[in-house]
């Protein structure tokens, strides 16, 4: 997000506490944050002492967060309705005035409170020829393959259950809680797979799930001519869904992970599906000149580079021309 300093001219305190680029400048501090709040406050003087006031309202909210649970802060906020409904009495207003604003204070302070502690949607996305490792919020851990999109919430605690969205592919490991949490991931496919503590690929590309399973047990649901169908997987299976329909299989799971370790395992792979894996990860237009050259098959292993690198190896496994014009490669 691009910020310009006319985006918080007509701003009051108030405005800034609930802003999130000025939040993490408070709360998480960096170069970039600090070079922006700085030079708004030399060029917006007049506003140097609301937006110190916003910064102390922040920092003292979450300081309230650490030393007070949410039973405490409700009370507060019972006592300051208690004090609200209570029969006016004549007052001094000069009296009545520092009542009042405290009040206000406050009640800005638990609003801010309550908005913290909402859970709020998180989403991760890869570009093309990009992986990246990303820590969930109860400690499980997910590679994301690329050109791909990870969709989840902040906080789990008092949900029903862990839930994730995945378009594309990722690597889960999942720890597994106590309380036995439920951990699910759900396809755009309305594949839902259902795990407490294990490890498994997902793939989700083209209105179609392939889901493989290292470790530990899954369950998965999916909608079969109107019905929900369910079907618990042990080690090495791989179940794949597409249009309504389901395969089940025993693999070589490395075959479908290898990814995530930047190697690519090949067991008699057509140069078909490494072709369909290049477009989907590195997103490049590739031209067959003869179809039957698709039908061959390797074995092997080969690393994982970027898109030139990863084509000049299909060249010299596959013993075919692959020649690189403008925007696209023409395998001949």
């Amino acid at each position: 997000m691009n910020h310009q300093p006319t985006d918080y001219d007509n701003f009051i305190r108030d405005d800034f506490v609930t802003d999130p680029f000025f939040k993490e400048w408070v709360l998480y501090s960096d170069p970039n944050h600090d070079e922006f709040w700085m030079g708004w406050k030399d060029e917006n003087p007049s506003k140097v002492s609301m937006v110190e006031d916003a910064r102390a309202m922040i920092l003292s909210l979450e300081k309230s967060k650490l030393e007070m649970n949410s039973d405490e802060l409700l009370s507060v906020w019972d006592a300051i309705q208690g004090d609200i409904t209570q029969p006016p009495k004549s007052l001094d207003k000069r009296t009545l005035w520092p009542f009042v604003s405290l009040v206000a204070s406050i009640s800005l302070l638990l609003l801010v409170w309550y908005w913290y502690e909402l859970p709020k949607e998180t989403e991760y996305r890869t570009a093309f020829g990009e992986t990246k490792e990303i820590m969930l919020p109860d400690s499980s851990q997910v590679i994301l393959n690329s050109n791909s999109k990870l969709t989840f919430v902040d906080n789990w605690e008092g949900q029903m259950a862990r839930e994730i969205w995945i378009e594309g592919e990722a690597f889960f490991s999942v720890v597994h809680k106590v309380d036995h949490q439920p951990f699910k991931v759900f396809s755009s496919q309305n594949v839902a797979i259902e795990v407490l503590g294990t490890e498994f690929n997902v793939y989700n590309r083209s209105q179609e799930t392939e889901v493989v399973l290292t470790s530990g047990l899954v369950t998965l649901s999916f909608p079969v001519k109107e019905k929900e169908g369910k079907i618990l997987m042990n080690p090495g299976d791989l179940v794949e869904f597409k249009e309504s329909t389901f395969q089940r299989k025993t693999v070589n799971t490395s075959l479908y992970t290898s990814w995530k370790d930047k190697v690519l395992h090949l067991d008699e792979t057509s140069l078909d599906e490494i072709i369909k894996m290049a477009r989907n990860n590195y997103g490049i237009e590739i031209e067959i000149q003869d179809e039957g050259v698709l039908k061959q098959t390797a074995s092997g292993s080969m690393p994982l580079g970027d898109a030139k690198n990863f084509m000049e190896q299909i060249s010299k496994i596959f013993n075919i021309e692959i020649v690189k014009e403008q925007n696209k490669y023409l395998i001949k």
